[in-house]
């Protein structure tokens, strides 16, 4: 019994990968939940950059943060509808939504247009959960609202215990950090 090469077995793995990583199926009208989970089902990931040029969370992209979903490009006030980012390779999805609750947000459109980053945005930003993070710390000096803020950013220095600009910022001990990395 011959068996099959390494480099049989490399296109193997590849070709499976590839398949894992189909398009999504999405419809108007349907659940953000229920999309997001197909959307990551097909290989997409959260666009990490996203909200880099928009500044503060506030509002309902403050509400998706805080809850976990760090594609959250930005939202608009009023009837809400929120931009959310993804990328899978170089390829990218948008996805926009209406909703004031998240577990209510339906999909209205999506495209495959990626991001466009603002003229003076830097071409790398930390990690949007860890840039919400710093925003939340500054805003428990001022305000005082800082229950679990110490449990939050423990697990974030573990999460990114490989990332020396993340680790940097997220020690910096309340002093003003820059989302760009130095």
């Amino acid at each position: 019994m011959k068996l099959p090469s390494i480099a049989g077995c490399s296109l193997l793995v590849f070709f499976s990968i590839i398949s894992r990583a189909e398009a999504v199926t999405l419809k108007s009208g349907e659940s953000f939940t229920h999309a997001r989970s197909k959307i990551y089902g097909a290989g997409w990931r959260a666009d990490l950059r996203a909200h880099a040029a928009v500044g503060e969370y506030a509002g309902m992209d403050r509400r998706l943060i805080e809850r976990g979903f760090d594609e959250v490009d930005y939202c608009s006030v009023g009837e809400t509808f929120c931009v959310l980012q993804y990328t899978r390779g170089k390829s990218c999805l948008r996805l926009q939504t209406q909703g004031e609750q998240i577990e209510a947000m339906k999909v209205v459109s999506w495209s495959d247009e990626c991001r466009e980053r603002a003229a003076d945005e830097p071409l790398e930003v930390l990690p949007a959960e860890v840039r919400f993070a710093l925003q939340r710390r500054e805003d428990c000096e001022t305000f005082g609202d800082c229950d679990g803020l110490e449990a939050a950013l423990l697990k974030l220095k573990r999460d990114y215990a490989r990332n020396r600009s993340a680790i940097k910022a997220l020690r910096s001990n309340g002093r003003k950090t820059s989302v760009v990395p130095k």
